[in-house]
């Protein structure tokens, strides 16, 4: 099978934020990232010779999102922060990104119905995250944006996401 390269707008990242809720994407994004990452100890011996030796420990991830503000993303996001409350995202493709984006525009060149027709594939990551830090930017004469930050709460979990 041909690796094929993905473009970062085909990369979405979706919250839902109430139980029982169907999840979302966020709107108006720009960018998203994603690091997992793990503790390694270091188990060298006299018998490693020259080279360390590590064994991995503990495994933990975050992601981040920088976005153009929209009142209600940003409300919500406040919300679960403010109420401690861990909400699960997912991260994935978007299925029907390339139909969408053929489709007719309003009069800002936006796309009709984008994010909320997005579909996630089943290719990508889920698991429950809590909101550690958010941040907006409204500066005179320019577009307001806003950057949020995910810490990890368990294990991030591949496929199996339900539709979003």
């Amino acid at each position: 099978m041909a690796s094929k390269i993905v473009l970062g707008e085909k990369v979405q990242l979706w919250v839902k934020d109430k139980s029982g809720a169907t999840p979302t994407c966020l709107a108006m994004a720009t960018s998203l990232s994603v690091e997992i990452s793990a503790d390694a100890t270091d188990i060298s011996s006299k018998d490693s010779g020259r080279w360390a030796s590590s064994l991995l420990g503990k495994i933990s991830w975050t992601a981040s999102a920088s976005n153009l503000f929209t009142v209600a993303d940003y409300s919500k996001l406040i919300d679960v922060m403010v109420a401690n409350t861990p909400i699960e995202i997912v991260f994935a493709t978007v299925k029907n990104y390339d139909t969408v984006t053929s489709g007719a525009t309003d009069s800002e060149g936006m796309f009709t119905d984008t994010p909320t027709v997005w579909e996630s594939n089943d290719d990508m990551y889920h698991g429950k995250v809590v909101v550690n830090s958010i941040s907006l930017s409204a500066n005179n004469g320019e577009v307001a944006t806003y950057d949020v930050s995910f810490t990890g709460v368990g294990a991030l979990q591949k496929g199996g996401i339900s539709k979003v």
